[in-house]
């Protein structure tokens, strides 16, 4: 842990992100967060196993950077469905305004979120445990609803779409390997394909897709 800690300075990885939150969200103080994030990163994975993540670039290209990249997608109150340690729900805490609950039915995993969320005053997320089916059955509602990790796109959407208000979005975070939901789900779930978006990571070989769904009302 110390040892991958001492390699943040010269982290390809870092730069990466470094370069994303000064040319895009245009507030490069956040990498110190980010870096005190990655500090309760490694404490928290070291007793929990929340990724086989370990290495400092994988840390901030595949968990940060990948997930705050779509950040402009996101608006309002946010459920992260299968949030795991907190990707993305973590570090889109970090650059957005967002009210965000991060869900998952396996509360150790969720410890990330705890102590990052304390120890930092982050104060616009949550940790929930709990399934995205009881909190449908609460009738629980939010404007955006996200997945990162969460089985096939079918059942990512299957958990998600519930949990979107009318008139909100689903967005899943998927390869380019993936293809759309099958119409049967889409039909069942109320939602409509609203946008495909392809894309690489800057500096980087990972092409990316994010499956934007709009919740429809309930008269369509």
């Amino acid at each position: 842990m110390i040892e991958e800690l001492k390699k943040l300075d010269s982290s390809h990885g870092r730069k990466l992100l470094l370069d994303f939150l000064t040319d895009k969200i245009k507030r490069p103080e956040l990498i110190d967060t980010f870096d005190k994030l990655t500090d309760i990163y490694y404490q928290v994975n070291s007793i929990v196993n929340i990724s086989a993540i370990k290495d400092v670039d994988g840390v901030y290209i595949k968990h940060y950077l990948d997930s705050i990249f779509p950040y402009e997608h996101f608006d309002g109150t946010v459920c992260d469905v299968g949030c795991g340690g907190g990707f993305p729900s973590l570090p889109l805490s970090i650059v957005t305004d967002c009210q965000i609950t991060g869900l998952d039915s396996v509360g150790k995993k969720l410890l990330l979120i705890q102590r990052a969320s304390s120890e930092l005053y982050i104060n616009n997320i949550k940790a929930e445990y709990s399934r995205s089916e009881d909190l449908a059955k609460l009738h629980r509602s939010y404007d955006t609803v996200c997945a990162r990790a969460l089985g096939d796109v079918d059942k990512a959407l299957s958990f998600c779409a519930p949990l979107a208000r009318p008139g909100g979005k689903v967005l899943l975070y998927r390869t380019q390997n993936d293809n759309q939901a099958k119409q049967q789900t889409i039909n069942k779930f109320k939602v409509t394909l609203a946008d495909q978006i392809d894309y690489v990571l800057p500096g980087t070989d990972i092409k990316r897709r994010l499956l934007v769904y709009k919740k429809n009302h309930t008269n369509l």
